[in-house]
């Protein structure tokens, strides 16, 4: 029989878990701040420049999966990294449907200057996991989405209003 947690269990297992979700979240939370009032961005719209930066040009398939986003949530983030004239989407040819994301010689500048992505330290970290620990974290954060009745909570990046 499984035992379950409790608040005050040995160890202080529960409290410490929460208080590991509230540094990251804290953290990530901090780091889109100082984004915002350093770069005027968000820290999704610095994370794709920073992605773009390290991987070369991308298609938008390819970064989204890079930002680990479905492919619809990059319009808006993208419609604006292109209004400031930091990237440019480019049709390849001949098949004219494939759109690369290519940074222009500004947002070079911005993603060399910049700080590394939090959110990007985040992904990085699990991929660097073995696969059958982050299946069992995938399988425990499911649990306490459903727990917190947030399963139709839209949020596909953290502290933007992107997606």
């Amino acid at each position: 029989m499984a035992r379950t947690a409790r608040a005050g269990s040995s160890g202080g297992d529960t409290a410490q878990i929460v208080q590991g979700l509230r540094r990251i979240v804290k953290a990530l939370h901090a780091y889109s701040q100082e984004v915002l009032a350093a770069y005027a961005l968000t820290g999704p719209q610095l994370w794709a420049l920073k992605t773009l930066r390290q991987g070369g040009p991308l298609t938008v398939g390819q970064l989204a999966t890079s930002l680990a986003v479905h492919q619809s949530s990059i319009s808006i983030l993208l419609d604006r990294l292109e209004k400031r004239g930091l990237v440019r989407r480019v049709r390849e040819r001949p098949d004219r449907r494939v759109v690369r994301v290519v940074l222009t010689k500004r947002g070079t500048a911005v993603a060399a200057d910049a700080p590394d992505a939090a959110q990007g330290r985040l992904l990085h970290a699990l991929a660097e996991m073995p696969v059958v620990e982050v299946r069992r974290i995938r399988r425990v954060v499911d649990r306490l989405v459903r727990a917190m009745e947030a399963t139709d909570v839209k949020a596909r990046f953290f502290f933007s209003d992107e997606a």
